[in-house]
């Protein structure tokens, strides 16, 4: 009872409410059976923005103590109650998920003078699917606290206890298939917490109702396994279908370097110790990676200038005082702050292989999407095809024996695919490392196909 009744005080005290063209009552969140301390980590909104033919919450869950986990969650456009639930993580560490909010898969896009949020008619993912969206770790976007987190070994725990709190706020949405996706430092924060969910369901105290019906992951231009991506450095700087963007003095130095850097990630995935991967890291950085800036060139787009910024036009509107009104966001925006990088960087972190658990996902029946825009060479998709042909899972062999085809919507090829025992492995020709800020129409398709089990 006192539950509900905060519930309904906060939906009193909300600024905005559903539209009123909106044909359905908005539903309330409320629980049976919550645990008691749920009341008291719970603080949202109603919102319209975007989207104002869809139900809207946004606000705050507490995670732990003084752990203020920031979210947005749109309705789908399409039979909401039985629609997938798909929640969407950016990068990093420390990059707020309202980037793929605004600029890529979400509702939200700004209008020309960026005074105003439209719906993102292009390639909103909730056409297809209820969307959620989640700043983590404590710092990103507009989650605050005093419990610093640097390692995706942490990540992973707040990320399933919001998941919770979540579902016990709003439970219609617990049965639904649930999708994990997300983009580059979440190649690290997807396997992880999709692993440590199948690891929870599979608990034998679980109590029923807080089991994650988990169906499947996406990643997109990820950073997965660091070891073998970093050996297609130079291909992609030097010569890939963009045409080479160093002077060949400097490719000789990329791929002289290179057996250095392989043996120290090599000794941080063996012996596992901070000092080990922080040496790789530093040593990969500087003499691999970190070449490829003499180019001049975006490292999230190899065609254009570093002067280059495609998007995070959104940071001044999220921090007006209106907007952070509107979506009860109690704090000043920060959109990638230093500091959760370099927590993350300092404890090793980046160096560390997620693929063994994309291989627990796989083996435990979890479908996986990989998908990566061509022209990104931070995290470039040669590098994530080659990491998906060299990880064991039980279903590897079948997906080593198919091959690149080409990947077509309405009779155009828009790219590649390759597909086999759950993996599927999607390259997107023109886009860079943010897919869908490229290619909106072939991302919206993408993600249809995925959730649907259609073969792409």
């Amino acid at each position: 009872m006192k539950l509900l009744l905060l519930i309904s005080v906060l939906l009193i005290i909300s600024t905005c409410y559903a539209s009123p063209h909106h044909k359905k009552k908005s539903p309330r969140p409320n629980q049976t059976n919550p645990r008691n301390a749920t009341a008291n980590r719970l603080s949202f909104k109603q919102p319209t923005l975007c989207d104002p033919t869809v139900v809207q919450y946004s606000g705050y869950l507490e995670v732990g103590e003084n752990e203020h986990y920031f979210f947005w969650f749109f309705e789908s456009r399409q039979n909401p109650e039985t629609a997938p639930l798909t929640m969407w993580l950016n990068g990093g560490p420390g990059v707020s998920s309202m980037t793929g909010l605004f600029e890529e898969v979400g509702a939200c896009q700004l209008n020309a003078a960026g005074t105003d949020a439209i719906y993102n008619e292009a390639g909103s993912w909730n056409k297809v699917s209820n969307l959620l969206f989640l700043d983590q770790p404590v710092g990103a976007g507009f989650s605050y606290g005093n419990k610093k987190i640097n390692s995706t070994e942490e990540a992973k725990t707040r990320v399933y206890e919001f998941l919770q709190l979540f579902y016990e706020a709003l439970p219609k949405y617990r049965n639904n298939p649930f999708h994990l996706f997300g983009e580059s430092y979440a190649g690290h924060f997807i396997p992880a917490i999709a692993s440590y969910i199948l690891e929870k369901n599979q608990a034998p105290d679980l109590p029923m109702d807080q089991h994650i019906n988990i169906e499947s992951i996406g990643i997109g231009n990820g950073i997965t396994d660091a070891l073998v991506q970093v050996q297609y450095a130079e291909n992609m700087a030097c010569y890939s279908s963009y045409g080479p963007v160093l002077a060949e003095k400097d490719c000789h130095e990329m791929r002289r370097n290179t057996p250095i850097c392989v043996n120290l990630l090599q000794r941080c995935d063996d012996q596992g110790t901070v000092e080990d991967c922080n040496q790789a890291t530093a040593y990969c950085s500087k003499h691999v990676e970190n070449i490829f800036y003499r180019s001049g060139r975006n490292i999230y787009d190899i065609r254009a200038l570093s002067t280059g910024n495609a998007g995070t036009k959104y940071n001044r509107f999220l921090n007006t005082r209106a907007i952070r009104k509107k979506i009860g966001a109690k704090t000043p925006f920060h959109r990638a702050p230093p500091d959760v990088h370099r927590n993350f960087y300092n404890n090793g972190d980046y160096a560390r292989n997620f693929a063994p658990d994309v291989a627990n996902c796989l083996n435990n029946g979890l479908r996986v999407l990989l998908f990566a825009g061509d022209a990104d060479y931070r995290f470039n998709w040669y590098g994530i095809h080659g990491w998906a042909q060299v990880f064991d899972f039980n279903g590897s062999e079948e997906y080593r024996q198919q091959i690149l085809l080409p990947w077509m919507i309405d009779g155009q090829e828009v790219g590649q695919v390759q597909s086999g025992a759950n993996l599927t492995f999607v390259r997107v020709y023109g886009a860079g490392h943010k897919v869908a800020y490229y290619k909106p129409k072939e991302a919206l398709q993408m993600f249809t196909n995925h959730i649907n089990h259609l073969p792409m």
